[in-house]
């Protein structure tokens, strides 16, 4: 207990540098509340070093939770908004294309799209030489309407 009892504040920068650090290399956003909090009890100990070991870790331990909490609900939703929400979508990015059937289609089958082999479902039964315009999708299913 007696190393508790030294704690100074470049004990405090020094683990929020590891921690920034970690969160760089992690990416996911967890470690960005537990740092800026040793940030902020780093300028808090240098401002005032009586502050106890007890109060300090007190105070580390509130204000991890606290700030992240906050970036999770105020923060984390800017880094999840994109101009291109179909990105890693490549179903959806299909939607509204049209197509010649290469093969009959009775309710659900498979077809060559470009380089990739499809999963796709309809109403009834196509015949190949019918084309078709892929209206929606279920996962990885395209779903075929005859034009």
């Amino acid at each position: 207990m007696d190393i508790l009892t030294q704690i100074q504040p470049w004990h405090w920068f020094v683990l929020a540098a590891v921690l920034f650090m970690v969160e760089i290399a992690a990416t996911t956003g967890f470690f960005i509340g537990i740092g800026a909090a040793a940030l902020i009890l780093s300028a808090v100990t240098l401002l005032g070093p009586q502050i106890g070991w007890e109060w300090q870790l007190a105070l580390f331990g509130g204000l991890s939770v606290a700030l992240t909490v906050a970036y999770k609900k105020y923060f984390k939703r800017f880094n999840e908004e994109t101009d291109s929400p179909l990105l890693n979508d490549r179903a959806a990015q299909m939607v509204g294309d049209s197509l010649v059937l290469d093969a009959d289609i009775d309710g659900h089958g498979a077809v060559m799209i470009h380089d990739t082999r499809w999963q796709v479902e309809c109403e009834g039964s196509l015949k190949a030489g019918t084309r078709v315009t892929i209206s929606g999708s279920r996962g990885m299913t395209l779903v075929l309407s005859p034009q």
